[in-house]
């Protein structure tokens, strides 16, 4: 595995480890309770980030069994990359792919916690038996930017926790 992607991903596992330690601190009825009716529950923001891992992992998952079909990264690939960052960056909303939409019922943390590991670990153990040659290919595809890299996959991970967990900070302080 590419030792600059595995320290990446490895920096993801921390802070989803931290989340779920801080999280503890509240019950799950408090981890359930939507804000308002139109706004997620912590638990939706969590199934939210897990369904966009797991989509991206059963991706890479069909994208790996002939890398050869699949050309590195172009400028446009690049650019395109870009573009999700500063959307993140300067927080400009949009509605998520409704393939994400969390749409589940009551969810105990514990669960998605082992939810959310294993697709993690999973995910851990596709990579690893990537080349660093194959984590520079175009095997793994956003939903709104098109094919990207591995690098900027997990990159993307971290910038999408990043954002929603700000969500799940006001939606804690919200609901208590």
């Amino acid at each position: 595995m590419n030792a600059q992607l595995e320290k990446q991903f490895l920096q993801l596992e921390e802070e989803r480890k931290t989340l779920f330690s801080d999280l503890k601190n509240y019950t799950d009825d408090i981890i359930n309770k939507k804000p308002s009716s139109e706004k997620w529950s912590v638990a939706e923001v969590i199934v939210h980030l897990i369904t966009a891992e797991e989509m991206s992992l059963k991706y890479l998952s069909k994208k790996i069994q002939d890398t050869s079909k699949e050309s590195e990264e172009s400028f446009k690939n690049k650019y395109r990359w870009l573009l999700v960052k500063l959307v993140f960056a300067f927080n400009i909303k949009f509605k998520a792919p409704e393939i994400v939409e969390p749409k589940m019922g009551y969810q105990s943390l514990a669960d998605l916690e082992t939810k959310w590991s294993n697709v993690r670990n999973q995910t851990l153990s596709v990579l690893q038996k990537l080349s660093d040659e194959e984590t520079n290919k175009t095997l793994w595809k956003h939903a709104l930017a098109g094919k990207m890299n591995l690098h900027h996959m997990v990159q993307f991970f971290g910038v999408h926790y990043n954002r929603h967990k700000k969500q799940i900070e006001r939606t804690v302080v919200a609901v208590k």
